[in-house]
This record gives structure tokens, C-alpha cells and sequence, in this order.
């Protein structure tokens, strides 16, 4: 039996025809009001979009029938089973579209240009193995823009099926070179010492890494240039994959690289036993689900948050942390999502009113944030900041609860960074502040150290 598989170009319009009855058929959808995912508002054939927290794949008339076909057909099993694609779930007739899906997606997303290399390298890995086993059943990915791979926690996962069509030379081609711009080319400047310049353009949605940005490279082998069939492919992807998997991804750390090996003393009455103990204790709140450790270097508490079972993100300035952060969840097996971020200058929104791509503070929002060893270096680093931007940074990440530490101004050093903040950086200061986002902020008693945590949330607790 052939298995039909939809054919479109980018600004094909689909044809209409009734959808097949016998499906239970559910209230109209009305399509101006729907949260789409990224610019999916646009596509002709699928359409990712939110309702009540899921993320659903609408089928547009005229693609229904044929997509059905393609699931039916066996052919994307391996794919679902290796977790490359995720797995559209229980059809639904809706107005609007012929078919729609659930899709088994956790909401949090990180976004590529968050990625440190290592896991760049990874999840493009990933992408070209699923092209691979298309390419080899006479399929490709129509749209293989970044967004449309999400970490899930544990691995990178394709989250639009409907993205799958028959190969075509052409298509092929069109597909390829997204996947060149956001991950090939700045793995391959990163790989040559321009990891700033690599970060700069990912981040650019619309266009990436163009082919000239890397002219200066030996870089030819990263450019598809025959024009044949599927067949002729599979070699190509082989290559790239093999070329891909041999870069070390190794870029320079900054001061903090070695931070919990050498600078932490977890003995009794020390800050730092007292913030685990202080974290472990607010994780006995079954209410808390999701924790956002801001300035994680490594993940250490992210990763004691994950192993209580909660979903955690571990973010941090330097991508050389966040890859230490990536290599240790990963051999734990824990769901713990690391990410390159600045506190100071978190990941802005991007299109429309900044809805197209979210702002970090909205994806990143967790029920309880830590700020350990942080609030400080925003202080008297490059940055400037002054307690009350720290205090808003932190609650604009905050759903409930947040845990600030605060380190005397003697234990700074060197002591010249800031004379300016001398008249009010002191824990009062950073208190009220605080107590200007929280409705309620408890500062515990000092450390054998010095340092003291605030522990700020919707009510008095114990710790």
C-alpha cells in the first residue's frame, strides 16, 4: 500500500475538502485567539499552538487524511520509539482545522541560542540522525527551524510531525540550510575559537549563520551541494554527523570553573550547608513542583531539587558551567534543564510584542528560585545593579518562593569595586527591597561566615 505524504512549498495555499466523519468533534477553535508556538500562525500544512497548558499539532483541511496515513503507516515508529519525534496523540475533529493532536511535550522550553555547546552539539546530532532515518524512508523535514527542537529534560526532541513530507530534492535542500544557519555554522565557529560571534548570530531567528559569516573557515563540508535524491543524502548526513561528533566543543571558563571543587566548605554551620539544608527543608512543601537556580555554576542544587523529584533549571552566565551543569544531569539521568543566561540581561522576547519567542521570564518562571552567591557580583560586578533591580530580577523569575543570599561587604574583594555602594549595601537594605515583591521576606541568622539567606514567599515558614 503507497502512503501518501503531503506535498507543499512554503506558500502553497491547501486545498479544501470535508473531513471524514465518525470523529468526536469538539467547539471551534477560534484562530486569532490561539497561543501559537513561535510563528506557527503561518504555516500552511501544521500548526503548533497551546490550550489549557498542552501543546496541540492543528492539521489544516486538505493535509488530514494524508497525515493520518503517514502515522498509520509504521514508518515513523523507530522515530517515535527513539524519542527524535514526539508521538501526536488522541485526534480530535476541532472548526478550524481537520485534525487535531496532543503532543507529549513538556511546556518548558529553552531555546537554542541558550544552549551551551556541548548540548548544541547534541541536540544538532540529534536532528541529523532523525533526518537520516527520514531521508532513508523517502522522507524530510519540511521545517527543521530551531524552535522546533526543545529540550525535554533528559534529550532533544522534534516537536512537529506534521513537519514530515515526501523528499524532495528541493525541500531537502530549503531544510538543510536552517539547520546549517542555527547549528552547523556556530558549531563550527565555536570549534575555531568565535564562540561569542557563534552566540550572536543563533540568535538571530531570522537568519543565523549565513554561509559568508564562515567564508574565512575550512568549512566547505558543511555545504549541501547535490542535487539528488534521498539516496545521496543519507552519505552527506553520515559525514556531517561524524565531523560534528569529533569537536570538542572546549571554550575558556571564566574565574568560577572550578568553584564547588575548591571555594565550598559543606562542614556544620557553614552558609553552605546551611543553604542546602535551607532548600531541602522548603522542597518538603509538596506545593513546590519546578525550581529556577539563578547563577547555578554547575547545578549542584539544581540537581538536589531534581533527585526530590521536582523539575529543575540550572542557569548560569558562563556556557562552559552550563556544559559541566549538561554533562552531570545527563549521567544522573535528572530532570534538570541547564541554560545560559544572564541574570542581568535575561533572553528578551522576540516578534509581536515579544510573543512569538518568549522572554526567559516567562518560560524560565519556577515556584521556587535561588539566588545563592549572586545578588553581590550583580552589585559590585559590571553590572551595577542596585538591590532593588536584584529584587525584581528575582521575582520577575519567582511563582511563590525565593531563597537570596547575602555575602558582607567585608568578604568582598577586592573592596575598591563599588565605594559608592558603601552607604547602603548592607542586608537591611537588600531586606526592604525584597519585602517590596514578596509578601513576606524572613532573614535567618548569619552563617559561621557571615553570610545570611532571605527567605521570601507568600507566608511565614520555619527553615
Amino acid at each position: 500500500m503507497t502512503t501518501s505524504v503531503p506535498r507543499v512549498s512554503g506558500d502553497e495555499k491547501p486545498s479544501l475538502f470535508a473531513p471524514g466523519g465518525g470523529d468526536l468533534v469538539q467547539p471551534d477553535l477560534e484562530s486569532s485567539r490561539l497561543h501559537y508556538y513561535a510563528r506557527y500562525f503561518g504555516d500552511p500544512v501544521s500548526r503548533l499552538f497551546w490550550t489549557e497548558g498542552r501543546l496541540q499539532l492543528g492539521i489544516l483541511p486538505g493535509y488530514g487524511r494524508a497525515f493520518a496515513d503517514l502515522l498509520n503507516s509504521g514508518k515513523l515508529e523507530d522515530v517515535f520509539g527513539e524519542r527524535l519525534m514526539t508521538r501526536p496523540e488522541a485526534a480530535v475533529t476541532r472548526g478550524g482545522f481537520e485534525k487535531v493532536y496532543n503532543l507529549d511535550c513538556r511546556a518548558r522550553i529553552t531555546y537554542w541560542h541558550e544552549w551551551s555547546p556541548k548540548m548544541l552539539r547534541t541536540a544538532t546530532l540529534r536532528l541529523l540522525r532523525l533526518l537520516h532515518k527520514l531521508a532513508g524512508r523517502g522522507l524530510t523535514l519540511r521545517n527543521p527551524h530551531p524552535w522546533n527542537l526543545l529540550y525535554d529534560g533528559s534529550d532533544f526532541v522534534y516537536i512537529n510531525p506534521g513537519s514530515v513530507v515526501a523528499f524532495e530534492g528541493e525541500t531537502f535542500a530549503r531544510g538543510y540550510e536552517k539547520i546549517a544557519r542555527f547549528f552547523i555554522r556556530p558549531l563550527v565557529l565555536i570549534e575555531n575559537g568565535f564562540a561569542h560571534m557563534a552566540h550572536r548570530l543563533a540568535a538571530d531567528a531570522r537568519d543565523g549563520a549565513i554561509a559568508q559569516d564562515v567564508a574565512h573557515l575550512d568549512c566547505k563540508w558543511t555545504e549541501w551541494a547535490v542535487d539528488g535524491g534521498h539516496h545521496s543524502v543519507l552519505p552527506f548526513l553520515t559525514q556531517i554527523a561524524s565531523r560534528i561528533e569529533s569537536f570538542r566543543c572546549k571554550i575558556a571558563s571564566q574565574h568560577w570553573f572550578d568553584y564547588f571543587a575548591s571555594d565550598c566548605d559543606f562542614g556544620p554551620g557553614t552558609s553552605w550547608t546551611r543553604k542546602q539544608e535551607a532548600l531541602e527543608a522548603i522542597l518538603n512543601d509538596s506545593s513546590i513542583g519546578s525550581v529556577l537556580d539563578l547563577g547555578a555554576n554547575t547545578g549542584h542544587y539544581a540537581r538536589i531539587a531534581a533527585r526530590r523529584g521536582r523539575e529543575a533549571m540550572a542557569a548560569d552566565l558562563d556556557p562552559a558551567l552550563v556544559d559541566l551543569a549538561f554533562d552531570e544531569s545527563q549521567a544522573e539521568n535528572l530532570l534538570v534543564y541547564p541554560v545560559v543566561l544572564d541574570f542581568s540581561h535575561p533572553t528578551p522576547g522576540q516578534g509581536v510584542d515579544g510573543r512569538w519567542l518568549l522572554p526567559a521570564s516567562d518560560r524560565l518562571k519556577a515556584d521556587l528560585v535561588l539566588c545563592f552567591a549572586l545578588s553581590h557580583h550583580m552589585v559590585f560586578g559590571r553590572y551595577r545593579l542596585d538591590f532593588e533591580q536584584v529584587a525584581r530580577g528575582v521575582r520577575s523569575f519567582a511563582h511563590k518562593w525565593a531563597l537570596v543570599e547575602y555575602i558582607e561587604r567585608g568578604k568582598i574583594v577586592p573592596s575598591v569595586f563599588r565605594p559608592d555602594a558603601d552607604s547602603w549595601y548592607q542586608v537591611g537594605y537588600l531586606e526592604a527591597a525584597l519585602s517590596r515583591h514578596f509578601p513576606v521576606v524572613q532573614c535567618l541568622p548569619p552563617a559561621n561566615d557571615g553570610r545570611r539567606l532571605l527567605v521570601c514567599g507568600l507566608q511565614w515558614r520555619t527553615l
